[in-house]
């Protein structure tokens, strides 16, 4: 299909994004019928979909690959203030136990994932259906030098257990920005995992995934509230 965006162009995704603020994606793409997909992560994937117009995939390279550019959906409540709040840590890719202790943190995939994120924010309302939920805000966001310095810290921290043998010991409390979080539902079987010496752990680990924590998550929220939920941080040309 013909996409009314330049998809090489961060800057033109994120303004055609601005179509949805303050929209439901059904209404955003009305009169187009949308087909329900199942798991927490389905309002993302029907954005992608419908509103950017590609197909669904499970590459570990960025979204808008050709723009360098990861897109994600996360959710905000309102507290009894009336106020706008981060609801849950926004997930970034699965951790490979076998894998992901090979690369370091400039080439790892959650690196490629978190570097430049097109940032869609909308108002959780329970029990309604997640193509009728609104948009409040869209960022695009580049993790500024410093930060990136804590999460290489934070990725670090997680590695190193992973290569001890230690993944099932892996908590949210060993890190400040990047987290390990559980995945998977309740009773899935905990995984067997490789070594850096070609061994098998002793002790198999649940699943887990890279997570950007909620604390950081509270720094783009108000990063967004300031500019009116269309900005950019720390972006060049």
């Amino acid at each position: 299909m013909t996409r009314p965006y330049d998809k090489t162009n961060k800057w033109s995704i994120l303004e055609y994004s601005k179509l949805l603020l303050g929209k439901t994606l059904e209404e955003a793409i009305a009169p187009t019928q949308i087909d329900e997909l199942k798991g927490k992560g389905r309002l993302g994937q029907l954005v992608e979909k419908y509103f950017f117009g590609y197909e669904l995939n499970s590459n570990q390279e960025a979204d808008f690959s050709e723009a360098g550019l990861e897109l994600k959906c996360t959710p905000l409540k309102e507290l009894t203030t009336r106020v706008l709040a981060i609801k849950e840590r926004l997930v970034l890719t699965m951790i490979d136990y076998s894998e992901d202790h090979k690369k370091p943190f400039e080439e790892s995939h959650v690196y490629m994932k978190c570097m430049f994120m097109l940032i869609l924010f909308y108002l959780h309302e329970a029990g309604v259906p997640v193509q009728q939920l609104k948009f409040i805000y869209s960022v695009l966001w580049q993790i500024p030098e410093k930060d990136l310095l804590i999460m290489k810290q934070d990725y670090e921290t997680i590695i190193e257990k992973i290569k001890a043998g230690k993944a099932h010991e892996l908590s949210e409390g060993d890190t400040t920005y990047l987290g390990a979080c559980r995945k998977g539902q309740k009773g899935d079987a905990d995984v067997f995992y490789t070594l850096p010496n070609g061994e098998k752990a002793a002790i198999p680990a649940p699943k887990r995934a890279f997570s950007l924590k909620t604390q950081y998550m509270r720094t783009i929220l108000e990063f967004a509230k300031k500019t009116g939920g269309q900005g950019t941080y720390n972006t060049s040309a």
